[in-house]
């Protein structure tokens, strides 16, 4: 993370007691387990007697590292009457048992037991709320699950459940939980791996810890189950969303890499909830963060308030530090101070640079339109694509040729965790022969966006299993090219309701490429672009073209892609556009 160092810590932590807060802070006390494991937990408590509502984080970055700035929150919270306590889940900086990372349930039965240790302390008042971000926003919803009786309320922020969205997409996202897996298998309770000169073309994927020295327990976990069962995860979704019987806040951001997942979740919940209350204390925050710059301010440190070159101003500053306050003293405290009111969905405008508030995801003047492609047979070149709202008639349809040796690596040079502000021009990817481009005229208005995107993509390949990949793109008047937003979908995954298959060669199949969702104002003179390509590494692992089993081969194919665009075959953006 990009976040301050030890000596910025210091200085908020020596302001935090200057100014009189009288927060006592015990570490590194053991928590026994069910099991005998004991895990390592900080406690920050408030100023004065108690006993106190109780707000629990269980995290594998460590309660004391700079990445996590844990001293900092347990400050903040403890300063305005909470106590707060931060845990090491098992086989992380120095908690005993091993790691499991979302394999086998654990944090579930560890919530429960931790909780179960929180109510018996005298500064408790047997109250609890359960927060966090990332993997341990997962922990977060795995206490929930556990259905322990003290817990009132949770916050998540930055997750996908059980890996179920992307599974759906049959695409490996190698640059963040591929590698973060890797980083996090350390054996020795200790507290990562370095991955950074790991050579992430090394082929067969699952022995890419292996060739690198590294210990890969996990790993080879993660890539040999990855596609397995994608059905099984969808339904095990749900049941862990019927779990969910508390009010919660989700937090998560445009540009983080599990934005599909936070509005999954939050929709998930208060679809399935077994709770009927709770399904309808459901809150939503997304805002124009990556991963890491929505909670970086707690730290001390600034936010980030630059997507690419776009400014989105001093109100893109998070306001999660804040928004968990109202909510955790509505819910903990019990206080009446206006939270319940306050509208279930809140959302950040890109472009506008303003906050909007509704009761729904995505708002009521949202509407799907189509905008088509067309060509004339040429669309690798940047002058031939055309966005249009007229369907095609008949068109010679674009091809390319998609080679695993030169995948398409834009994002290679940004930091997927912190990515939003570093986003590079995507001008240069015109002067590749396998991307294909489609752009609308300039625009003679402002264009909102806002709610799902996607491309309906109709196209055949030479191979039995290949990637296609669709970003949507601001092109302002000098050529300066901005990601709005991206997606990718393997061709074996091309419909959700049944088992992965084989594609045909040769054979047209339709395609829907997911691209998430977003708010974001596109300023009249700009154009939109479409890139259409069946790579975008290292944030997802190549597909090989060859069918064979997932991460296990080292043997690549050159696939010949066709993309059509006709009468029959009318290939096109749908895009949600808010009408005024």
């Amino acid at each position: 993370m990009e976040i301050p160092g030890p000596r910025l810590i210091v200085i908020v932590l020596l302001f935090a007691a200057a100014s009189g807060c009288g927060v006592r802070v015990t570490g590194d006390v053991p928590v026994e387990m069910r099991d005998g494991v004991n895990l390592v937990t900080d406690i920050y408590l408030p100023s004065g007697r108690g006993p106190f509502p109780v707000i629990l984080t269980r995290l594998a970055n460590g309660t004391k590292t700079e990445t996590a700035f844990q001293p900092a929150i347990g400050h903040f919270f403890a300063e305005n009457g909470f106590a707060y306590v931060a845990q090491n889940v098992r086989g992380r900086f120095g908690s005993e048992g091993t790691f499991s990372a979302y394999m086998d349930g654990q944090e579930i039965s560890d919530a429960y037991d931790t909780i179960d240790w929180i109510v018996s302390q005298e500064w408790s008042n047997g109250i609890v709320g359960v927060m966090g971000e990332s993997y341990y926003g997962y922990t977060t919803l795995a206490a929930a699950a556990s259905g322990h009786s003290a817990i009132k309320a949770i916050s998540l922020a930055n997750i996908t459940l059980a890996r179920e969205k992307q599974v759906l997409d049959g695409a490996y996202p190698l640059h963040g939980s591929g590698l973060w897996t890797l980083r996090m298998d350390e054996g020795m309770n200790g507290p990562y791996q370095d991955t950074d000169q790991i050579d992430l073309y090394h082929l067969p994927l699952i022995t890419t810890g292996e060739a690198n020295g590294l210990r890969d327990v996990l790993w080879r976990d993660l890539v040999s189950g990855y596609l397995a069962n994608p059905g099984a995860r969808r339904a095990q979704a749900l049941e862990d969303y019927e779990k969910v019987r508390v009010p919660a806040l989700h937090f998560g951001g445009w540009y983080d890499t599990f934005t599909r997942g936070t509005i999954a979740i939050w929709e998930g919940v208060k679809l399935y909830s077994g709770d009927q209350d709770a399904s309808e204390m459901q809150w939503l925050v997304m805002g124009p963060w990556d991963h890491e710059s929505m909670s970086t301010h707690l730290s001390g440190a600034a936010a980030p308030t630059k997507i690419g070159r776009r400014d989105t101003g001093s109100a893109a500053v998070s306001t999660y530090g804040d928004t968990l306050l109202e909510f955790f003293t509505f819910f903990l405290k019990r206080e009446d101070n206006g939270f319940i009111d306050v509208p279930r969905v809140q959302y950040f405008n890109i472009g506008d640079n303003d906050w909007r508030y509704g009761e729904q995801w995505p708002p009521e003047k949202s509407r799907l339109r189509s905008l088509f492609f067309h060509s004339a047979g040429n669309a690798g070149s940047a002058d031939d694509g055309l966005l249009d709202f007229l369907p095609p008639r008949n068109e010679p349809a674009d091809s390319y040729a998609y080679d695993p040796r030169d995948p398409v690596s834009i994002t290679a040079g940004t930091n997927v965790w912190s990515r939003a502000a570093g986003l590079p021009d995507r001008a240069i990817l015109s002067e590749r022969d396998d991307v294909l481009t489609y752009e609308t005229r300039p625009l003679l208005d402002d264009l909102e966006i806002t709610g799902a995107i996607a491309v309906e993509l109709y196209a055949s390949s030479s191979a039995p299993d290949t990637d296609f990949t669709a970003a949507l793109v601001d092109v302002y008047p000098d050529g300066y090219s901005l990601l709005i937003q991206e997606g990718i979908l393997r061709a074996s995954f091309r419909d959700k309701d049944v088992s992965p298959s084989p594609i045909e060669p040769g054979e047209v199949y339709t395609l829907m490429i997911d691209l998430w969702s977003t708010s974001y104002t596109v300023p009249a003179g700009h154009q939109l672009r479409v890139e259409i390509s069946s790579s975008n590494f290292p944030r997802f692992a190549r597909n090989l073209n060859n069918g064979e089993p997932f991460g296990t081969s080292d043997r690549i194919e050159v696939a010949d892609q066709t993309v059509y665009h006709s009468n029959i075959y009318p290939s096109r953006l749908i895009l949600p556009v808010v009408m005024n």
